[in-house]
């Protein structure tokens, strides 16, 4: 992990240098902010959305820099200032990162908020932004002609269907310690007939196929809107809030608080429906990230 983060670092501090020299910008005050992203369509439109915004209403210019893996390669490179944002999410920091378990209490998506921006800031120096608006978490899809036939909206309304019921999973949820398929059987009191584990992409295929009932997805895949899949609402709560949130360095902020006013706009603007409108565009439409994020920042009026 070490040897992985340091050539993150390299790449982030050369492409900064690149870009710096090449901004050709006359404003002595301004300065090249970098935001970072890992290999996939929801944070890299993130990435672009901010670095837009950055460029667009601030007098600041913003380098995005993809691919860069792991989420903890991005929380090292933020804390060092080799990256200045990213975004994350609120379980991945609350149950990973601070190591905390998902407790009655802590089922409230803003006291788990709360608790990350809170110690984010005191023990790394890294600021959360509220919230995007979306909730990214694991979810249980069917298709939605099954569930309006059936009059389900609810994932505890499955009970007596499960049994008859085929369910694809990912297998990092099913054997998540304490958060995997066991605990969900004991929370919900059925199983399903069927559970084979399969990558996200041939689970798609397969429920496109009719080889399985349902699928095991994350709440804000673009396939869902395109193959007409419904996400049945987790009743009881079993699955953590992943919130997505802007994290920056809190010294680029209070440095450059025109560039922290600028970058409010982004909290509480998306929720999940739109993210997965924005996902679809990119994954399933083959649209680049940085022309989908333009698009809606000028669907909602942020940029001219």
């Amino acid at each position: 992990m070490l040897k992985k983060i340091s050539v993150f670092v390299l790449l982030i501090s050369a492409a900064a240098l690149f870009f710096t020299g090449c901004s050709g910008s006359n404003d002595s005050d301004a300065v090249t902010l970098k935001v970072g992203s890992q290999n996939y369509a929801e944070v890299e439109i993130l990435g672009e959305l901010v670095k837009t915004i950055i460029n667009e209403n601030t007098p600041h210019k913003a380098l995005h820099i993809r691919n860069l893996g792991s989420s903890m390669a991005c929380h090292e490179a933020t804390i060092k200032g080799d990256l200045d944002f990213h975004t994350s999410f609120t379980g991945t920091l609350f149950l990973g990162l601070f190591n905390q378990a998902l407790t009655d209490e802590y089922r409230d998506p803003e006291k788990v908020y709360r608790y990350v921006h809170d110690n984010l800031l005191e023990e790394y120096g890294l600021y959360a932004f509220a919230p995007y608006g979306y909730n990214n978490t694991y979810a249980v899809s069917v298709p939605r002609k099954w569930a309006e036939k059936h009059n389900i909206t609810k994932q505890s309304q499955l009970a007596p269907h499960a049994k008859d019921m085929i369910l694809a999973v990912d297998q990092s949820w099913k054997d998540y310690p304490g958060q995997g398929y066991k605990e969900y059987v004991e929370l919900y009191g059925f199983e399903f007939k069927e559970t084979p584990q399969m990558d996200f992409g041939i689970m798609y295929q397969a429920i496109d196929k009719g080889e399985v009932d349902a699928i095991n997805c994350y709440s804000t895949d673009g396939q869902l809107i395109a193959q007409d899949l419904v996400v049945l609402e987790d009743d009881k709560g079993f699955n953590p809030p992943y919130n997505g949130i802007l994290v920056a360095n809190n010294k680029i902020l209070e440095e450059y608080p025109e560039v922290k006013e600028a970058l409010t706009v982004l909290e509480g603007l998306i929720d999940t429906e739109q993210m997965q409108e924005l996902n679809k565009q990119v994954v399933v439409d083959g649209k680049e990230p940085d022309t989908v994020a333009e698009e809606f920042l000028k669907d909602k009026g942020i940029i001219n």
